[in-house]
């Protein structure tokens, strides 16, 4: 196992969200890095981290990540009714990730902000996993 590597992690659950077609109902696609022009609303794929949680007898890394949603319709209702979505499919959810084992994963904490344009609604979520190899 990479252990280091957040990509497995952020494979599955970019999977789970754009087989998701509700959530893909509710958004104009989920990305890593949204092409120029995306039209609102939409997710990102945000910031990682990870830790070794490894022990003598395993091998394991713990993650923290974010997901952002991006809103401009008025208020904070889109970005909430993404947001819960986002935590249904992900809280405490059991995704297939190569290579690696689920231990567990949850939602941790969440906020929604508006930008400095006055117009954009800007959602967080963060979730916490731990993997471990296979």
């Amino acid at each position: 196992m990479a252990n280091f590597s957040h990509l497995p992690l952020q494979e599955a659950v970019y999977a789970a969200l754009t087989g998701d077609a509700t959530l893909m109902a509710l958004v104009s696609g989920v990305f890593d890095r949204p092409p120029e022009g995306t039209a609102f609303p939409y997710v990102t794929l945000g910031e990682s981290t990870g830790s070794d949680w490894s022990s003598a007898a395993t091998v394991g890394m713990e993650h923290h990540f974010t997901l952002h949603v991006w809103s401009r319709e008025g208020g904070r209702k889109q970005s909430a009714s993404i947001m819960e979505r986002l935590h249904t499919l992900l809280h405490q959810a059991n995704l297939s990730i190569t290579g690696q084992t689920l231990v567990m994963m949850v939602f941790s904490a969440s906020e929604i902000v508006l930008e400095n344009d006055g117009w954009t609604y800007h959602g967080k979520m963060q979730f916490h996993a731990l993997l471990q190899a296979n």
